[in-house]
């Protein structure tokens, strides 16, 4: 019944939008119901009747990795990628070492838990086009993904993005998936459809963050730097393989922590199993990865009689380090900055002492981390945008960055307010509408701001300059000589001789100068060679630090975080304001990682789909968050130098709390979430 292709799939074509041969965990679709109301459409789902040949499951890493395990997708094995680096010695670099750690780490799934669940309307127009409203983060892929569904050209298919309550990553994979229901739904059916989950469907059967398994063997000489890294990675990545080769390479590019280590040979592997897959996730890859990394940090430092902080100081890349992937870094690296801000600012040295006094189990811990921005090893990427100047002197702005509550359309706007001298009120942004709004590419990679933004300010470069060249027309001075502020353009020379936009604008149309510019953006090409892992994964890093105070109650085990000191090298500071808002909302999902969320999956089913039964941290939970310390070392490629920060602010908090509780008991987990069982 599908008239194009049955396939949903992102990074392999492994999932079938619908499964008419196997299914392969529990929240696999076979059919669509469709019906007038809700009861109705329950009375349709009972009438189906299905037949199932049962066969033997497997629902963990070490089971699929047996010989004899059953072939989930067939093929050789029940591997779906894998990924290595092989940079330098590792052998001479272990045989440098005076201390060397080797400890096994594991992190579960994460549900979004995002406040609206996933939803889509589709509407057909006439009989060959559809428009398709709906939660995402990547329009574009969604209009891919639903044309595939239907057998149609991109341009029969319309989609806009709905202003959505909260995506954490999970809504760019889910997003494809329920539009394209809704879509294939109303063009059988020649009326409108729509597919709305409730709270137990969204958790029970929605992407999660990857599990992972990180065997990590590390060294260290005895000046206390690092000398060899040896990483083994096998993260489940469910039925499908989705995002998995992406999250497993993030792994693998960052396996050695922001900190210079001369020998790093790393192997990953993302093995299927008969559970809900795996996709995108705030800090893809990097929370679990910068979980061992840090661990194992701390250890080394003990083992060498070094300071944990004083120990990530004399490692931490610089200027002129290179990262796991031999990438050199020849600017925007502030992870040194960031790491004596936080230290300065918690009053490290004196408040680990305290903590061990009056018998208190108190500790302080400290994490650092990096992320590399936008897409990975050596892929293309780049953002589009379009902006025009309105007959009254406003402007409309065109973006398709998705707004998911983190701001990047409003620091889109500063930009062009900015560069053309407009109040920001006169600046109206028009968010996602793939028939109107250029392909910026998806909100996801903390790519928003830095390639968002990058092109609109091509397009206010543009606009500004055909704006300066009428402008000074008319106010009769050299184009060098026009200054654009406060919504007039004015000859510096004489600011009494000025125009408003809209004359301005006025003139710009009876001329027949266009008033319209689109802007694009791309970051510098990259080098990268897939054999050894090594190149450039990313075109930049975001850097973060973190110090966190925990206190843990010894009757009852539990763990309360008292205090946090953030820092982040944002590369710019677009907007302070939205950047701490960041930091403070991943603070409480990091927490919550670290501390309490467990999802619990019994044979392939979820048991705790709700709110009720997994728990996650209120305001009652969140700690005393200290003044965020902003570093600024700007991006020479991207405009005014901003990176991002949506994901990297998660990744240091939860390595921080799992060292500060190592601090207060004594006890090292290697296994998330801490909890007081």
């Amino acid at each position: 019944d599908i008239p194009g292709e049955n396939q949903i799939g992102y990074a392999l074509p492994d999932q079938p939008l619908l499964n008419d041969v196997k299914v392969h965990y529990v929240g696999d679709p076979i059919a669509l119901v469709c019906a007038v109301d809700e009861e109705a459409a329950f009375k349709g789902v009972e009438a189906v009747e299905v037949e199932y040949e049962e066969l033997q499951a497997v629902y963990t890493i070490d089971e699929a990795l047996r010989e004899d395990a059953p072939r989930i997708h067939g093929g050789e094995d029940n591997i779906a990628v894998t990924t290595r680096v092989r940079k330098g010695d590792i052998e001479e670099g272990f045989s440098k070492a005076e201390a060397v750690v080797e400890e096994t780490y594991e992190t579960p799934y994460q549900e979004h838990m995002y406040i609206e669940p996933e939803a889509a309307y589709a509407i057909p127009e006439g009989h060959d086009k559809v428009t398709v409203i709906g939660t995402m983060q990547s329009p574009f892929l969604v209009r891919e993904k639903v044309a595939g569904i239907l057998g149609w050209n991109l341009n029969q298919v319309r989609v806009i993005q709905a202003l959505t309550g909260g995506a954490f990553g999970g809504k760019d994979d889910m997003g494809p998936l329920v539009c394209a229901k809704a879509a294939l739904a109303a063009v059988k059916l020649g009326r409108p459809a729509a597919l709305i989950f409730d709270r137990d469907e969204s958790v029970a059967y929605s992407v999660k963050r990857y599990p992972a398994r990180i065997r990590y063997r590390s060294g260290a000489d005895a000046e206390g730097r690092r000398t060899a890294a040896e990483v083994d990675i096998t993260s489940d990545c469910g039925a499908y393989a989705n995002r998995a080769p992406f999250w497993l390479w993030r792994m693998t590019a960052h396996a050695a922590g922001p900190y210079e280590v001369e020998a790093v040979h790393v192997d990953g592997r993302a093995v299927y199993t008969n559970k809900v897959y795996g996709g995108s996730f705030r800090g893809f890859g990097d929370v679990a990865m910068h979980f061992a990394v840090e661990s194992q940090m701390d250890m080394l430092a003990e083992k060498l009689g070094l300071d944990p902080l004083e120990f990530r100081l004399k490692n931490v890349l610089r200027p002129g380090s290179k990262t796991t992937t031999a990438q050199l870094l020849d600017h925007s690296v502030g992870m040194e900055e960031c790491l004596k801000g936080v230290a300065e600012a918690s009053d490290w040295w004196n408040r680990r002492r305290a903590a061990k006094a009056g018998g208190r189990l108190r500790g302080v811990g400290v994490a650092c981390a990096h992320h590399g921005i936008s897409t990975s090893r050596g892929a293309p990427d780049w953002s589009a945008a379009s902006l025009i100047l309105n007959e009254d002197g406003t402007f409309t702005y065109r973006t398709g960055i998705c707004e998911l509550g983190q701001g990047s359309q409003f620091g889109h706007a500063k930009i062009v307010a900015e560069i053309l001298g407009a109040p920001l009120e006169s600046i109206r942004v028009e968010g996602p509408d793939t028939d109107s709004t250029p392909n910026a590419r998806p909100t996801h990679g903390s790519r928003g701001l830095m390639l968002g933004g990058s092109a609109a300010a091509d397009a206010a470069l543009r606009l500004r300059e055909r704006m300066v060249k009428v402008a000074a027309e008319m106010l009769g001075c050299d184009e060098e000589n026009v200054e654009l502020r406060d919504g007039r353009a004015y000859d510096r020379h004489r600011p009494e001789n000025s125009v408003s936009f809209r004359e301005l604008a006025r003139e710009m149309y009876i001329r027949g100068v266009s008033p319209a510019a689109y802007g694009f953006y791309a970051p510098p090409r990259r080098y990268f060679d897939p054999e050894t892992g090594l190149g450039v994964a990313y075109p930049v890093y975001t850097f973060a630090a973190t110090v966190v105070e925990v206190e843990v109650n010894p009757e009852t085990g539990e763990v309360k975080v008292l205090e946090v000191w953030p820092s982040m090298d944002v590369g710019r500071a677009i907007d302070p304001l939205l950047i701490e808002g960041q930091i403070h909302g991943a603070i409480a999902q990091g927490l919550g990682f670290a501390l309490m969320e467990h999802l619990i999956v019994d044979e392939g089913r979820v048991l705790n789909p709700n709110f009720k039964d997994y728990v996650i941290p209120s305001s009652l939970d969140m700690p005393k968050v200290s003044d965020v310390i902003i570093v600024e070392k700007p991006y020479r490629h991207s405009a005014f130098g901003a990176k991002g920060v949506g994901e990297p602010a998660i990744i240091s908090i939860v390595s921080a709390i799992a060292n500060a509780v190592y601090h207060a008991t004594g006890i090292r987990f290697r296994t998330l979430p801490i909890t007081a069982e």
